[in-house]
Order: structure tokens, then sequence, then C-alpha cells
């Protein structure tokens, strides 16, 4: 027996060295991988560089570059924060007896190995999906020093009532911040509910007749309420993205856009704040009704009032009397024009 062991460890070295090994090599391929995929943002970044020096503004150069560096550290860190905190939460809820059945078995062999290990992966995942978030935060650089350094114009649009300097300056970044933000939540959202899953919280095939717990579903109502809230904010900005709409024959908020698609937002507004209230009112009850009721009233008012109902007054209202719907919101659309060329003092004469 002693000579049996004896003989079996040079195998379990060699066994041991050799994944070892493996290890090394996989990672090295990867390293390989990404340094090639980086060699073309690498050479762009030294001729930008080259470029603002043969010019005498390396100054300019160093002032983008911080802010795209900037940029990614903010989104990205607070993505980091946002997903880690919502992985603590699924792992720390996680039940703690997981009743056997086909699906645990599956599942076996994950808590094997990630035993001992779940803060560090909870860490690696953040990271990953971070990295992944911020990847094309810095080309928003143009946007963000934009927003950093806005200034009135001291005129305002007529439909809002406005300054011009807010659709300049600060319009594009927040829609873009907005935008980025119900993204990653709905990143969150999955892989939080993933985690629950791997973690024993939720069951496709249910277990004493709930397929989640009920510290789930609170979970995932608040990540639900918090996506609304994102959404209530999307539509409050979408009302100003109006005034480029390329909707007419001309740009600006026409006939369809001022009567129609404008109160549909409303609407949205007050659809998505109600749901919040129906996902938070969840987190007392902690059923799925509130969820599926919140998430369908609000689709089915997005799809029929946003879309359908503008694209009806549009097609029977405006196009067969086109010139006299759109008449005051063409007028609007030539002042602007005039007042950007600075030809709004200019006389009209005529010449007979």
């Amino acid at each position: 027996m002693v000579m049996r062991a004896a003989d079996d460890l040079p195998r379990r070295e060699t066994s041991r060295f050799g994944g070892r090994g493996r290890v090394i090599a996989v990672v090295a391929v990867v390293a390989v991988i990404i340094l090639a995929a980086s060699l073309q943002g690498i050479a762009g970044f030294y001729t930008d560089y080259l470029w603002f020096d043969a010019l005498d503004r390396v100054a300019v150069w160093r002032q983008v570059l911080g802010a795209k560096i900037v940029l990614t550290l903010i989104f990205g860190g607070i993505f980091f924060v946002l997903l880690w905190l919502n992985l603590f939460l699924s792992d720390r809820g996680a039940p703690a007896f997981r009743p056997a059945g086909p699906e645990e078995e599956m599942l076996a062999r994950y808590h094997d190995v990630v035993a001992g290990r779940a803060g560090l992966l909870r860490i690696g995942v953040s990271v990953l999906f971070a990295l992944i978030a911020s990847a094309g935060v810095a080309s928003r650089w143009e946007d963000w020093l934009l927003f950093t350094n806005r200034q009135d114009f001291g005129i305002k649009d007529p439909q809002f009532n406005t300054d011009i300097g807010f659709y300049v300056f600060q319009l594009p970044f927040l829609s873009f911040v907005v935008g980025w933000a119900f993204a990653a939540f709905v990143i969150i959202f999955i892989l939080t509910a993933i985690s629950h899953y791997l973690n024993g919280s939720i069951r496709v095939t249910p277990v004493a007749g709930s397929r989640a717990t009920p510290r789930v579903k609170v979970h995932l109502s608040a990540i639900l309420a918090v996506l609304a809230v994102i959404k209530a904010a999307d539509y409050w900005l979408d009302r100003y993205e109006l005034t480029v709409s390329g909707r007419g024959v001309v740009d600006g908020a026409l006939y369809t856009d001022v009567n129609a698609q404008l109160p549909a937002t409303y609407l949205l507004i007050a659809i998505s704040l109600s749901a919040v209230v129906l996902l938070v009112v969840n987190l007392r009850l902690r059923g799925w009704t509130m969820p599926v009721l919140a998430v369908g009233l609000w689709a089915f008012t997005a799809i029929v009032v946003g879309g359908i109902y503008p694209a009806f007054v549009q097609r029977f209202q405006v196009e067969p009397n086109e010139t006299t719907r759109e008449a005051e919101f063409a007028a609007r659309n030539i002042d602007a024009t005039r007042l950007a060329f600075g030809l709004e003092g200019v006389d009209q004469r005529e010449f007979i």
C-alpha cells in the first residue's frame, strides 16, 4: 500500500503541474488576443498625439484624454459597485438548504468549484461586466466637455420655453446617461436573476409550490422599480428630442409631434411612474402579479399610444392637409433658421 501511494505521488504532481501549465497557456493566448485587438487603438492613440503635437496643441490632447479616462472610470466604477452589491445581496439571500432534484444535481459541480471563492467570483464578474459597460463611454468625451462647460444662449425655444443652450450643451449627454443607465440595470437584472438561480433561490421546477423565494421577488421588484424610474426620465428627455424630429417635411416639432407624440409621451411618463408605485407595493406583497401588471401595462401603452397613435395622426390627419396643418410649425422652423444665420433683421421688399 505504501509503495502504491508512492507510485501515485508523481502522477498527482504531474497532473497538478500539467493543469497549471494549461491555465498559463490559456492566459497567455487570451493576453495575445487582447494585445492584438488593442494594436489598432494604440496606433490611433499615438497618431492623435503626433497630430496635436505638430499643431502645438498637446494641452488639448491631454484634456481630451483626461475626459476619456474620467468618463471610463466614473461609469465603470458605478457599474462595478451596483453589480457587486446586487450579487452580494443575491448570495446573502441564498437559502441555507437546497432541496434535492434534477436542477440541484446539475448545479452541484458549480457549487463545488465556487465553494470558498464566492467573494472572488463576485469581484471577477463585476470587473468583467464593468469593463464591458464602460467600453464605449470614452467616445462621449465631447458631450461630456460640452456638458461640463455649458452656457446659456439667451434664446428660448417656442415649444418648451427652454434656453437653446440646453439642447446644445446638456441634452445630448443627459440622454446618453439615461440610456446607459437603463441598459446597465437591464444587465444587472439579468445577472442578478442568474445568480439567484445558481444559489437555489429560483427554480424552474417549483419547490413547495413556489419557483422563487420571497427575497428574490423583493430584490427583482426593486431593480424593476429603478428601471421604471429611469424609463420615466428617458421619456421626459424624449420631449425635448421632439425639437429635432425628422418626421415631417422639415426638421423640428411639427403637428404630429406636438399634438400626438407629446401627449403620448406624457402618458408614458405617467404609466412609468405608476409602474414604480406598483413595484414598490410589491416589495411588501412579494408576488409576481404586480411586476407582470406593471410591465404589461407599460408595453401596451408604449406600442399603442407611443407608436400606433402618432403614426395614425400623421397618415390620416396631417398628410391629407399638410400645408394647413404644418403652417404654424413651418413658420417656427423658418424663424429659427433666420435667427441661426443672423437674418432676422433683413427687410422684406416686393419688387413689381
